[in-house]
């Protein structure tokens, strides 16, 4: 019993470093760059509409406010996985299994006195089975892709 309350005590640096890691990549820290807000809103919607993933599927923008300088999308997508079973007679057999990924992201697009815009982004995924970090590459490529487009400058901490 004290083996397995040491091992969980040090474990918990651990996990809490994890969280701390999951929680930079869905709440990336808010980015300025040095483009008008105006030209940045419409170059992120631009980008919405046009990636894709998995056979066509599209980020779906619920939101667009002009005013506010808020954009809200979804995207919603299925993976599809081969699993190897085996029988009871020790044969092996292969089958399909479907994962439904919903992922939605917050965009808040402000200008700031200095003629450059902040923008900060919140992610929010939902994944069927076990695999949490299933949208994680969709939510990188989709930053990476924002980042290029309007030409990263300063990191606000």
């Amino acid at each position: 019993m004290p083996g397995l309350v040491l091992g969980i005590l040090a474990a918990i640096p651990i996990f809490k470093s994890a969280c701390e890691e999951r929680s930079k990549c869905l709440h990336p820290a808010p980015r300025e760059y040095n483009v008008p807000a105006k030209i940045a809103f419409a170059k992120i919607r631009d980008i919405l509409a046009e990636i894709s993933y998995n056979y066509g599927d599209k980020w779906h923008v619920v939101t667009a406010d002009t005013q506010t300088g808020r954009i809200t999308a979804n995207l919603r997508f299925i993976d599809e996985f081969t699993r190897l079973e085996g029988d009871a007679r020790g044969q092996i057999h292969t089958r399909k299994e479907r994962l439904q990924r919903f992922l939605s992201v917050e965009i808040q697009v402000q200008p700031t006195e200095r003629g450059t815009t902040l923008i900060q982004m919140d992610f929010s995924p939902t994944v069927e089975g076990v695999n949490y970090a299933a949208c994680d590459s969709i939510i990188s490529s989709l930053s990476a892709r924002i980042e290029a487009a309007l030409q990263y400058t300063v990191a606000i901490r």
